[in-house]
């Protein structure tokens, strides 16, 4: 589909609220959408974290770096199944949205979705064997690990279908389904690894385990399609496998950008780990991820916004400029505003979080502490991009962020080259809240160019007030931080100088008033509900 060109529109920050039932209900279906997911992802990411820990304290700190190999086998995954992705989820979970009441169309455009998705995936195999030589060549991979990552690259497959399908129930804005499927399947993914961990399997058990667990997953989300959309013919559109047709040009033209979009808010950010292994072995990468592991709950909170959101944001682009103009800047108020505490508790219990996950081993402190505490940094200016990037999705401006990717990689790969070897993975931490700045400029530019400038000082100055507040307190009690692993007795008042923190973040915002009179009716009616 080519991109349009749509006119500048006016900034509105404050139109006039829909009154009546259509307010209440739209605004009590993005909150049970929202809020549904995020807490069925919450608990799998606790269980995962649980699942960690057990990888840790019986694989981790090895001398041949097992878990790290095993760990790098899970980025190449991440990477491997966004490109094989290639956006068109994200696309057909748009165009859905927007043509709910065509049921030939939605099921054509899922067969040659889902057709490509399944080709790219093949495709993918030949690159991931060479990376796998190079890897065990040049750069401390063990067999094992290089095992993990063929057995892995296989779950592209099955895995292909289940996004499918969890694209065509966003888009009929059905989120919790998913949620639900996900929750089922990581218990089983957790109990079965969990036993290949006893039983002595190690990384090449861990593998196949996560295989297992993709292919019941696809094979509940056939039962989900046959149930919920027995009209949406699943088969394979042949015509799609031949890339020169126009409807496969098409798609993967339109969903390239979507695709580089996806790589660099996701899964991007990871590229210091094949820095950091070469640099630092497998050790490192341990390291590195026993910080990282605890940005994987923050991380769950942008998409459980954003999907909830997006099917209105598609529709408000094509009729109601100035109602997402409105949309876009409350979410973004809302996101900033819980970003602080999030930070600041974080930077406050980061060398209690790495002692839980690793069970104190040696190796992980104060490293990984220090890493977590500068990684939590990242996180206002990933809510500003990961919302920002949905709102031009949406404007069907998708084509814009690859300018923007071109950017942030070459800043990115190059810091990480740099401050990797002179300071470890601290440089890592450094160059990933760098690089969403980095990525921010021009993000806001065009989102402006679209829906008027983004008011961004009045959205950002009550959280750094109050932030400002907390850091003053933090740092007056840091010595508490510092000694309570020495005096078990201070850990009681360490936990409770958090919550206190907490607490005082919460009255002064209140004092600050941050919400408008219609952004507070709004909110209380969504939690009336």
């Amino acid at each position: 589909m080519p991109e349009q060109s749509t006119p500048t529109a006016t900034a509105v920050t404050d139109p006039p609220l829909p009154t009546g039932g259509e307010s209440s209900g739209a605004a009590r279906r993005v909150a049970v959408n929202t809020v549904n997911p995020f807490i069925a992802q919450v608990f799998t990411k606790v269980l995962l974290m649980g699942y960690a820990i057990v990888q840790y304290r019986v694989l981790g700190a090895q001398a041949s770096g097992v878990l790290g190999n095993y760990i790098l086998a899970g980025i190449v995954l991440l990477y491997t199944s966004t490109i094989s992705e290639w956006g068109l989820g994200t696309l057909l979970t748009r165009e859905v949205a927007k043509e709910r009441g065509s049921q030939p169309e939605v099921s054509k455009l899922f067969r040659q979705t889902l057709t490509l998705r399944l080709t790219i995936s093949l495709a993918l195999f030949l690159p991931v064997a060479l990376l796998i030589a190079l890897y065990l060549g040049f750069f401390s991979l063990t067999v094992e690990g290089a095992w993990a990552v063929a057995i892995l690259t296989i779950s592209l497959l099955p895995g292909a279908f289940s996004g499918s399908v969890t694209a065509v129930l966003y888009a009929y804005e059905r989120m919790s389904l998913p949620a639900i499927v996900g929750i089922v399947t990581s218990v089983l993914n957790v109990a079965l690894g969990i036993a290949a961990i006893l039983l002595g399997c190690g990384v090449i058990g861990l593998a196949l385990v996560a295989l297992i667990a993709t292919v019941v997953t696809a094979i509940i989300f056939w039962l989900v399609l046959r149930r919920d959309f027995p009209w949406l013919h699943a088969g394979l559109d042949t015509s799609g496998l031949r890339l020169s047709s126009s409807a496969a040009i098409g798609l993967l033209k339109t969903g390239w950008p979507l695709m580089l979009n996806a790589l660099l808010v996701g899964l991007f950010f990871r590229i210091d780990q094949f820095i950091v292994q070469p640099v630092l072995g497998g050790g490192g990468v341990e390291q590195y991820q026993a910080a990282y592991s605890f940005l994987n709950f923050v991380l769950l909170i942008t998409p459980a916004v954003t999907l909830a959101l997006f099917p209105r944001m598609a529709r408000h682009a094509a009729d109601d400029r100035p109602r997402l103009s409105y949309e876009y800047t409350f979410t973004l108020k809302a996101l900033l505003l819980l970003s602080v505490p999030i930070i600041a508790l974080t930077i406050w219990f980061a060398p209690l979080l790495i002692t839980i996950l690793t069970g104190g081993k040696a190796g992980f402190l104060p490293a990984s502490a220090e890493a977590l505490q500068i990684l939590i940094f990242f996180l206002p200016f990933s809510f500003i991009n990961g919302v920002t990037q949905y709102v031009l999705i949406a404007l069907d401006k998708q084509r814009l962020i690859t300018v923007a990717f071109a950017i942030t990689v070459v800043f990115n790969v190059a810091a990480n080259l740099l401050l990797v070897p002179w300071i470890g993975i601290s440089g890592a931490a450094i160059t990933t809240v760098l690089s969403e700045i980095v990525l921010l400029g021009p993000f806001l530019w065009w989102v402006g160019k679209e829906l008027g400038a983004v008011p961004i000082l009045s959205l950002v100055w009550r959280p750094v007030a109050a932030g400002a507040l907390l850091v003053l307190m933090a740092w007056a009690a840091k010595s508490f931080q510092e000694n309570w692993q020495q005096n078990a007795g201070n850990f009681a008042l360490f936990a409770g100088i958090g919550v206190l923190l907490a607490l005082i973040y919460v009255v002064v915002i209140a004092v600050l008033r941050p919400f408008t009179s219609k952004e507070m009716s709004s909110l209380r009616g969504i939690f009336r509900r």
